[in-house]
């Protein structure tokens, strides 16, 4: 009988270690990513004499996140007369495209190169192969890339935005309710690290239950398609967890079709304008910001590299709140929704 005890006692245990690992799995992921990108790079072989030639490898340029991403990358190299050319490459969402385009900018004999990945991994071999010639590479935008090819990073820190975000949604919806989260592409550094951080959040609001994670890809209309389907499975959700302005413009408007608008509180999205004029409209949830001057930080942090000077290899670029009650300071009400609050000159935004 003891020995019985014993085995159910020990299936028990099991069964309760491994509830947790996820957690902890996704907690000593997040702790591993900021040791790595607390790391000191010595950057003295990629050390240039100017003028200098930045490459930038784009995975795509079709969202218009990364078209501003661009501008700031453009607009910050004019600043500096040690930069001779920016020579842009679009992938066009193809990563046999963008391994090509990488090596091409090698062969032309660029000083740097700045990218953001259709697929990191696919991409690896040909960072490397350029960082071997003394080019360095850094991965600019939405995610820590802790790639043997990737020298730096000046990015947007996942999991503190889904913190954010999540913090603020509970808040306001007084710390219980039924949710979903509607996330960008499943597999991502973004989609991982925003649900682990939403999970990590929940752990401190044992009312709140999350009913499905779903991926929107960072797509307005897919993000509606995606809620319209949960509305008619789920006859009470009382909270969307969405980082992606993108996406939750698509998330309330399936929930206004519905009938179904009043009874749900929506989280933060991100600067995007037409979320922007959502907020500004219905004077609730804000924003948390996803900057698109991550672009010039990247070229910030290369010149730093070509001079020879240490960096760490990891610059998270910080992302921060915005009331409801502020976002009239951001949107702008003249542009189209598929643009972004951003400090670029007049004359350095893309042409709406």
């Amino acid at each position: 009988m003891k020995q019985e005890l014993r085995a159910v006692a020990i299936a028990t245990a099991l069964l309760l270690v491994g509830a947790l690992l996820p957690a902890e799995a996704a907690e000593a992921s997040r702790e591993q990513q900021l040791k790595q990108a607390r790391e000191t790079v010595d950057t003295s072989r990629f050390k240039k004499e100017p003028p200098y030639t930045i490459g930038l490898s784009a995975g795509y340029l079709t969202n218009s996140w990364v078209v501003f991403a661009r501008q700031h990358i453009l607009y910050e190299a004019s600043q500096h007369p040690e930069i001779d050319e920016v020579v842009v490459t679009d992938a066009n969402f193809n990563p046999a495209k963008q391994v090509a385009d990488i090596e091409d900018l090698i062969s032309k004999g660029v000083d740097l190169i700045l990218y953001w990945p259709v697929d990191e991994q696919a991409i690896q071999g040909a960072l490397t192969k350029a960082a071997e010639q003394g080019i360095a590479t850094i991965s600019t935008g939405g995610a820590f890339s802790a790639g043997a090819g990737t020298v730096a990073n000046a990015y947007i820190d996942q999991w503190n935005i889904g913190e954010l975000v999540a913090r603020q949604l509970f808040e306001d919806m007084g710390g219980e309710g039924k949710i979903f989260a509607m996330l960008p592409i499943a597999g991502t550094t973004a989609a991982v690290d925003q649900l682990a951080a939403l999970e990590s959040v929940m752990q401190e609001y044992p009312d709140i239950e999350l009913l499905s994670a779903e991926y929107g890809d960072w797509n307005r209309a897919k993000a509606k398609q995606i809620t319209e389907n949960l509305l008619q499975r789920y006859p009470e959700i009382d909270g969307v967890f969405s980082p992606a302005g993108q996406m939750s413009i698509g998330v309330a408007e399936a929930f206004e079709e519905a009938g179904r608008l009043e009874e749900v509180v929506m989280s933060p999205g991100d600067e995007y304008n037409g979320w922007l004029k959502w907020v500004a409209e219905h004077g609730q949830s804000g924003a948390v910001t996803f900057p698109t001057r991550v672009g010039q930080e990247a070229v910030r942090l290369g010149l730093k590299i070509l001079n020879g000077e240490p960096v760490e290899r990891g610059l998270a670029v910080p992302s921060e709140y915005i009331a409801p009650e502020d976002i009239d300071q951001h949107v702008e009400a003249d542009r189209p929704d598929d643009w972004w609050a951003s400090t670029l000159p007049e004359e350095w935004k893309p042409k709406s």
